[in-house]
Order: structure tokens, then C-alpha cells, then sequence
């Protein structure tokens, strides 16, 4: 999976799915359950070792084409050759049709039951390549170093049958009558034997693909990309930009933005916005790694490298709407793409250097703080979940010389959240999360909540955490970008997860419940602070009234006064308790971390909320209205009292906080 519910992606959340040790794996695009493997060299059963994994039953079924074991043989003794990465490709039609590349293409319509060949032999098939492979001394003995196979095919996904196969000795080939007649469309220019490892069809036009080729086993390292637009009749090389040692291996075509394309190449990812014309180095934060396949979903890039793990670039909505008026302004704000609300689960990672044990799964991560307050967590173990909130990208010609603003609201204009970019002028690392504003591109995820509840004053543990705001409902929000006097607003949407069951009425009943527990901890806090600021100011009375004259009586009834306003405090959350677990749960479990704790009840998952926590709140809150109308009581009755001997003194008043 490319997210799971606890904060790393482990081997626990996976499944093996055969036992196919470098070939490709195609899951059934309508029953995930069904896997198509291929596992030459570490499957049982001969030949091309095609596997069927059904992950029900959890069962394989070795639907080989033709389950000759030629191990030790050169291939020209095989009765088929298959290359150990032959490609597996179901029908853009019809789900149940299979074709595989050996050095003819094979076809099924029943899972394997039985195939039937649809070409003639598609490759040079020359004998000096079909010798044994190895020696001196020991001949190859797993017999999946095979030459002269079809190492790409496709079907177009405009045309059914329209079959392009390109071979890994230098040619390619199309059938347009779902391989009864095969011609030769090779470029002209290809070179000996080059390998095409990929062939991607235009998302627009039928005639046109894209062809990629390696020479690298040549001693040839220079990039190969070919495009033709009249079905293989003329072809353009379209290699400007990249590197001349970075030879390709995989391209890609974006569905929605016409001429947008991606490239891997042994050294990295290239990116093109006018159709090939031009290239440019597209690394951020990628390793230098061979890029061997590449794959678009949704508004997703999907990176596969060769040994080092498989990479996503979350959102590819900016990239389509890239163009000379984006670039040109002073501000321009992408409109973010539908965004999933993930909620919390159980996740107690802290921040901390070395090991730290995920809930329900292991994982080790370093982390860095930038200079906009962002953690960001490199995982050493497990994979990474995608940003867990709305992505945010907008573009700046120039860096402001003032902060900018970006502010969340409701399409009904009421302010959820707002940000601004850090001081420039500033060398410390903001205490609040800041938008970064540098020129050029620019990214800011929003976490799809509230502001966080007021702070808790003072220096002890309760007050140096923070309460975080409630997660907002599935709807349609606002973004707006404030640069200067220019203000950039966007639409978005926040969506449930798709195999959520709650209805949008539950949802939008644990939102309700979620803000009425938040404004009732602003509410708490606002007490707690309240009664804080008048300790600190009784407690100030209490050693000046020791200098005045006949100020022990003021004395006295500042420290009485104190002590009951920290009596109800203590009711509310005990205040000055170290650091740690024993003192702050055994000790400090009063009524803001009851009204708190529900947080966690009504919002672990996407359910509508429990009566049960519906009749808690309404409990735990007419607690806090109790203490908190003691202290309002207090203050308007006693606090005249004391402030009245005050001035009777002619030295000032107390001044409760509102």
C-alpha cells in the first residue's frame, strides 16, 4: 500500500504475491486479489515460469506457455525464448486477455488455460546470440540469461489489437489486426542491436508512440528516445536536454496535459513540457539511482529504481498547469487537487533521534526541522506515508520583501486556519509552523485542521504542548494566497477515504461534536490562564504588602485568595508537575485532560460519534462550567473586597484577566 493507518509502510502491510525474484508483476485491474507473476529462474515448473497468485487462497498456478526446462542449453535449443524480464500485459479491453513477449507474442483469454501464438519470431534471432551463456569454466545454469526475445509490448489503448512489440536485439514491430500481420516499423537510425525497453503509446493520438532504447551493452551510453506519429512510418529522435551519458530506459506520457513527459534514465528523472523538444534534470530529492520503470495514477508519479526503493511524487496538478502566464506573474496559486482526510489512529511516535517503535509496526527515522518550523521524518526502514493533509503549491516570481499569508476557510468565508511566512530578517527558527516563501516554487501541506487550542501559560509541561485544533469535515474549502495587495484565491476539495461506510451526515456529526469540544478547551484554557495570571498578580500583593504600612491584613487576604484560585486550577489541570508520564497522568489527570482525552474517542477513525461520547462531553462539561463559574464567582465577589483594601492603601488594584 502506498499509505497505511500507522505512521511507517513496513514489510507487515505487504504480501508476496509468488515468487518472482526480478520479473515483472501485473495485478488483475478488476480482482486486486489475482496476481500475474513472472518468475523465471525461481520457480519450479520450466519454461517462461508465468505464476498466477491468488491471494484468497493464497495459492500459485503455473500458467507457463510452454513448461520446458532448458537449463544449461543455449537458446537456440529452447522451442521459445524468454528473456528474464519478458513483459506481461493484460488487454486495455478486455481485462481477461493476456499477452506475453518471448521472441513471438503469445495470447490467452482464460488466465492461462491455454495460449496461442500470434507472430512469427520478432526478433534478429542470430545464431551467435543464441549460444550458451557463460564459461569458461561454468556454462549459465538457471536459463534465464536468454538473447533475442521481445523485451516491450503494448496494446493502444485507442485501438483494440493494435500491437507494437519491440525486441531487445533491435527491432520493433506492428500488428494492426491483433497480430495476424506483423510489419517491421523500426527506425531507421536505431543502431545494432539496441534494446528497446519501453514503448508508450500517446494519450491523445493513435498513431503516435514514443519508443525508448539502451545501447549501454554496446558501450554505447548516450539517450534513445524516438517518437512517431503515423504508426512507425517516420520517427523523430527527441533526446535534447538530457544528459550524454545518461542513457534512458523508460518514458512515460502524461494522460492529462498533452506533451508533458517523463523520463528515467540510468542516472535519474528528466521532465519535458513541449513533447520531447527539450529535456531538463527533474532529481529533487531522488536518489542518483537507474530509473527502470516509471508509472502515472491519478495525479501521482510513481518512481521504480534499481535498488533503492520505490519512490511517489505526491501531485502532479502544478506540472499540468505549468505555462509562460504562470511563470510570469508576480503569484500564482494552483488549485489543489481532492485531498483525502486521513484521520489520527494510533500513532504515539515522538520525534525522537535512533528507534522508535511505530505503533503496530517497527521503523527508525532521523528528522530535521527547516527553517519554516516543518519536521520532516527520513525513514530508515519503512516507507514513508504521503503528506497527510492538502497540498498547497503556489509559484513567486520574486521572494516578498513582507510576509505573505495563506488562510483556509469554508466556502461561507469563515476563517479555519491562517499562516504567514517567516521574518527574513529573523536568524531564530519560528516557534509556529511558517509558509515558505522563497522565489520560484513553493509548498505548504496543510494538516486540515483548526488552529490549535489557546496555549496553556507558564513553564511547565502543560504548558509547553500543544492542543491541536479539530480535523474539518468532507467538503469544499478555500484557499487564499495574500502577496502584497495580490490575493490569489482556490477551491478544493476534502474527501473521505473510498472504502470508508460512514455517511457524510456521520461525519459531519463527529465534526460538530469536535468543534463543541474545541471551543469548550479554548474556553477551559481561557480559565486556566485566567486564574494563572491572577496567582501571579496575588502573589506579587502578597511580598509588596509586606513593605507598606499596616499591610499584613492585604497580606493575608492576597495569599488566602491565592490559595483558593489554585485550589480550583488544581480541579481544572494541576499546575508546576515535572516532565513525564508518572507525574502528569497519576498526578495531573484533572478535568482538561478528561475534556481533551474525548478528542481521541470521537476522532480516531472516520465513525460517527457513540452516544456514550455524546453524554461524556455533555458530563465533562458541565464540570468545567462548575469550576469555571467558581472562579467568575470569586473574582466578581472577593476580589473587590481585597482590591478595596488596596486602595484604601492608595497603591493600585488587581486586574483580572477577561
Amino acid at each position: 500500500p502506498n499509505r497505511v493507518n500507522h505512521t511507517g509502510i513496513s514489510w507487515a502491510d505487504s504480501y508476496i504475491a509468488g515468487t518472482g525474484e526480478s520479473g515483472y508483476i501485473v495485478p488483475h485491474p478488476e480482482d486486486p486479489n489475482i496476481v500475474y507473476v513472472g518468475a523465471i529462474g525461481s520457480s519450479p515448473g520450466g519454461g517462461n515460469a508465468l505464476q498466477r497468485y491468488d491471494h484468497r487462497t493464497r495459492q500459485i498456478r503455473l500458467i507457463t506457455t510452454w513448461p520446458e526446462t532448458m537449463s544449461g542449453h543455449g537458446a537456440g535449443e529452447h522451442r521459445y525464448r524468454f528473456a528474464w524480464t519478458y513483459p506481461i500485459i493484460l488487454s486495455p479491453f478486455d481485462s481477461n486477455t493476456m499477452y506475453v513477449g518471448g521472441n513471438i507474442v503469445f495470447k490467452s483469454t482464460n488466465e492461462g488455460q491455454n495460449w496461442q501464438p500470434i507472430s512469427p519470431d520478432l526478433t534478429k534471432a542470430d545464431p551467435e546470440t543464441l549460444k550458451p551463456t557463460g564459461g569458461p569454466i561454468n556454462r549459465d545454469s538457471v536459463g534465464a540469461e536468454v538473447f533475442a526475445t521481445v523485451f516491450s509490448l503494448i496494446e493502444s489503448p485507442h485501438e483494440q489489437g493494435v500491437l507494437w512489440a519491440g525486441s531487445d536485439d533491435g527491432l520493433l514491430h506492428l500488428s494492426k489486426d491483433g497480430g495476424k500481420n506483423w510489419k517491421n516499423v523500426t527506425p531507421p537510425d536505431i543502431g545494432e542491436w539496441t534494446m528497446i525497453t519501453c514503448i508508450e503509446p500517446s494519450p491523445t493520438d493513435k498513431a503516435s508512440v514514443y519508443v525508448v532504447g539502451t545501447r549501454y551493452k554496446n558501450d554505447d551510453y548516450k539517450p534513445y528516445i524516438w517518437k512517431t506519429s503515423d504508426y512507425g512510418k517516420t520517427w523523430k529522435k527527441i533526446v535534447k536536454g538530457i544528459d550524454k551519458e545518461a542513457f534512458t530506459r523508460v518514458l512515460r506520457a502524461d494522460p492529462i496535459r498533452e506533451g508533458l513527459l517523463f523520463c528515467g534514465t540510468e542516472t535519474g528523472l528528466y521532465v519535458s513540457f513541449d513533447d520531447g523538444a527539450g529535456w531538463e534534470k527533474f532529481q529533487l530529492n531522488l536518489p542518483i539511482t537507474p530509473l527502470h520503470d516509471l508509472l502515472i495514477k491519478g495525479s501521482d508519479l510513481i518512481a521504480g529504481t534499481h535498488g533503492r526503493s520505490i519512490w511517489v511524487l505526491d501531485d502532479l496538478t502544478p506540472l499540468r498547469q505549468v505555462g509562460k502566464s504562470v511563470l510570469s506573474a508576480k503569484a500564482h496559486l494552483f488549485p489543489p487537487r481532492p485531498s483525502t482526510r486521513v484521520m489520527p489512529g494510533v500513532d504515539w511516535t515522538g520525534n525522537n533521534p535512533g528507534k522508535n517503535y511505530l505503533s503496530m509496526s517497527g521503523g527508525a527515522f532521523t528528522f530535521t526541522t527547516d527553517e519554516n518550523g516543518r519536521i520532516t521524518r527520513k525513514f530508515l526502514d519503512v516507507g514513508q506515508n504521503p503528506p497527510k493533509g492538502v497540498i498547497i503549491t503556489y509559484f513567486l516570481k520574486q521572494q516578498p520583501k513582507e510576509p505573505i499569508t495563506l488562510t483556509i476557510s469554508n466556502t461561507e468565508g469563515k476563517l479555519i486556519r491562517s499562516y504567514t511566512s517567516r521574518d527574513l530578517t529573523s536568524t531564530e527558527k519560528p516557534k509556529e509552523l511558517k509558509a515558505p516563501a522563497v522565489a520560484g516554487w513553493n509548498r505548504f501541506v496543510w494538516d486540515m485542521r483548526h488552529t490549535p487550542v489557546t496555549k496553556i501559560e507558564g513553564k511547565d509541561p502543560v504548558a509547553e504542548g500543544t492542543i491541536d485544533g479539530p480535523l474539518v469535515a468532507p467538503g469544499t474549502y478555500e484557499v487564499t494566497l495574500a502577496v502584497g495587495d495580490t490575493k490569489l484565491t482556490e477551491r478544493f476539495d476534502v474527501i473521505k477515504p473510498s472504502a470508508v461506510t460512514a455517511t457524510q451526515e456521520d461525519l459531519q456529526a463527529q465534526y460538530d461534536l469536535m468543534v463543541r469540544i474545541y471551543d469548550k478547551l479554548n474556553e477551559t484554557v481561557a480559565g486556566i490562564n485566567r486564574a494563572r495570571d491572577l496567582r501571579a498578580q496575588l502573589d506579587g500583593w502578597a511580598t509588596r504588602s509586606e513593605q507598606l504600612t499596616d499591610g499584613k491584613a492585604i497580606g493575608e487576604a492576597a495569599k488566602g485568595l491565592r490559595e483558593r484560585v489554585l485550589e480550583l486550577e488544581k480541579q481544572i489541570q494541576v499546575p508546576d508537575l515535572r516532565a513525564g508520564w508518572a507525574d502528569n497522568y497519576n498526578n495531573g489527570v484533572r478535568l482538561l485532560t478528561q475534556l481533551n482525552s474525548l478528542t481521541d474517542l470521537v476522532e480516531l477513525g472516520d465513525y460517527r460519534p457513540t452516544d456514550q461520547a455524546e453524554e461524556f462531553f455533555t458530563y465533562i462539561s458541565g464540570k468545567v462550567d462548575e469550576v469555571l463559574g467558581q472562579l467568575n464567582t470569586l473574582i466578581e465577589t472577593e476580589l473587590p473586597a481585597l482590591n478595596a483594601k488596596i486602595a484604601a492603601a492608595q497603591v493600585g488594584a488587581i486586574l483580572p484577566k477577561k
